[in-house]
């Protein structure tokens, strides 16, 4: 089954995510998360996606964005995606909350990541890390997520053709 409209009409109904630290200060996890590293993409070519777009600076839709630092590769932040991302194949529904109904920034946190800001993208549908990249940027609050300067590292994953990409900076 092919989608052309899909992914672009799913990606529209999330939102982007930039939190302060704080945000979620009442939330706790009674369970670590497991640190599992296999994000099923290619970190690499994803990381470089980004890191060349944010170092050439671009438009996200109409607000211009200047160059801005490039991310590192964070296992917190990857872990993070994948737990996220498992869950929301598991459900067949885009979703920035867990099953518990924790954010980002509390999934973020159980991982062992102190984090000052934190932010999330998720898609549906793209077989390639070029493809959600691509939908991503064209998508411009998915974009400011991607060109925030206070972000300083990355994670991301897929389960099935669920994507979630996650930054933050400690």
């Amino acid at each position: 089954m092919k989608f052309n409209v899909f992914p672009l009409a799913c990606i529209a109904l999330c939102c982007a995510l930039s939190c302060k630290k704080g945000a979620d200060a009442t939330t706790t996890t009674t369970d670590p998360v497991v640190l599992n590293v296999s994000t099923n993409i290619n970190n690499d070519a994803l990381l470089k996606l980004v890191n060349d777009t944010r170092l050439a600076g671009c438009n996200c839709g109409i607000t211009i964005m200047p160059p801005v630092g490039a991310l590192t590769w964070n296992v917190n932040l990857g872990a993070a995606a994948i737990n996220q991302s498992g869950y929301i194949a598991s459900i067949a529904k885009l979703t920035h909350n867990s099953a518990n109904g924790e954010t980002v920034g509390a999934r973020v946190k159980a991982t062992g990541y102190n984090w000052t800001s934190v932010g999330e993208n998720i898609a549906f549908g793209q077989t390639t890390e070029a493809q959600v990249f691509n939908d991503w940027i064209k998508s411009e609050e998915h974009c400011k997520n991607i060109m925030t300067a206070s972000f300083k590292e990355m994670g991301a994953a897929k389960t099935d053709k669920y994507w979630v990409q996650v930054f933050a900076a400690k």
